[in-house]
């Protein structure tokens, strides 16, 4: 029978779950590039050009290409290169991608701004999520002089404003963190860890891909963990997958949901695509999109070490390597 200790942090867990599932509905981003969407910003900018901050861009909705997916995918892709060499906390990308994703999806949004929007996001990000920060003149020189600290404070008041200040949303690497550290109590440290660190690095495979950006992170999170539980396989103790299950009932999700059966196959696909030959996971059907970050390390270690930064003679921020680090360019 267990303890009150326990039942009491169990009991605290599963509040904690159920605020955070409150929560992230306050969080949901629309499919804001769609032709259909995107028609309805270029129309609103039209009509009413005041709803707009396009940092003194004069470009009209008519002359401007409209937002795509690769756009996303580079500044996804810059941010986890930024905070892999600074050593910040990872999770810094998940939650500037929701910022910079629910921003855009409510105005029309032009290169030049999208840019600054996403420079401002991850600095508002690490300020809120890593314990070290981020020099402000490291990220203006990683910007390679485009803009000065001015133009990213004035930014940043400007997307908290428009998002009412909610700039800090529960991510899918959250939801894993609580459903396993209060189900998994019985397996091996070396089972516990293998199976967070496939959870960690599918949440981030998550962050990369746009087809999650309309899902729920809890709907993420749950599907990272059915599929570490099948990649794992024996490793974890029988007992903690029944306390998993009896836990994820508890909070009122549920692993037979449409939204995440749908994660859970687009996550095995793209895990089966961002590993090695070596993975014996069974075949599965499709094609995922491979991670043009190449998050975390494959297998065991997602959490590679990171490359050292210094500055040399010319002021150029280099890893211990000799290799400079790359610029940040406008999409």
């Amino acid at each position: 029978m267990p303890s009150p200790q326990t039942i009491v942090a169990t009991e605290e867990v599963c509040e904690r779950l159920k605020v955070m599932i409150r929560q992230e509905i306050d969080y949901m981003i629309p499919d804001y590039l769609t032709p259909a969407w995107q028609a309805g910003l270029a129309a609103a900018e039209v009509s009413d050009p005041s709803t707009t901050d396009n940092n003194g861009d004069e470009s009209s909705p008519s002359s401007s290409e409209p937002i795509n997916v690769l756009w996303r995918d580079k500044i996804c892709e810059w941010c986890y290169n930024l905070v892999d060499h600074y050593e910040l906390a990872r999770e810094s990308v998940s939650v500037a991608m929701n910022i910079v994703d629910r921003y855009v999806s409510s105005r029309f949004i032009t290169p030049k701004t999208y840019t600054i929007v996403a420079v401002t996001a991850i600095h508002i990000a690490i300020k809120l999520v890593s314990p070290w920060k981020l020099r402000m003149n490291h990220l203006l020189d990683l910007c390679a002089g485009k803009y000065t600290a001015g133009d990213i404070a004035s930014m940043e008041l400007v997307i908290l404003n428009a998002l009412s200040w909610r700039v800090h949303p529960p991510s899918a690497f959250d939801f894993c963190g609580e459903l396993i550290d209060s189900s998994f109590t019985e397996s091996t440290p070396d089972a516990l860890n293998d199976l967070q660190d496939k959870a960690r690095y599918l949440t981030e495979l998550a962050v990369i891909d746009y087809f999650f950006v309309t899902r729920k992170p809890s709907s993420v999170a749950l599907a990272s963990i059915l599929v570490a539980l099948e990649l794992t396989r024996d490793q974890v103790d029988p007992r903690d997958k029944d306390r998993f299950t009896s836990r994820v009932g508890q909070v009122g999700l549920d692993a037979s949901d449409e939204e995440v059966i749908q994660c859970y196959t687009r996550l095995r696909v793209m895990y089966r695509n961002n590993t090695s030959a070596e993975e014996e996971e069974p075949e599965v059907g499709g094609r995922g999109q491979g991670s043009p970050t190449g998050v975390g390390e494959l297998e065991n270690t997602p959490s590679k070490k990171r490359k050292r930064i210094q500055e040399d003679k010319e002021g150029r921020l280099i890893t211990e390597h000799g290799e400079e680090i790359a610029r940040f360019e406008p999409v």
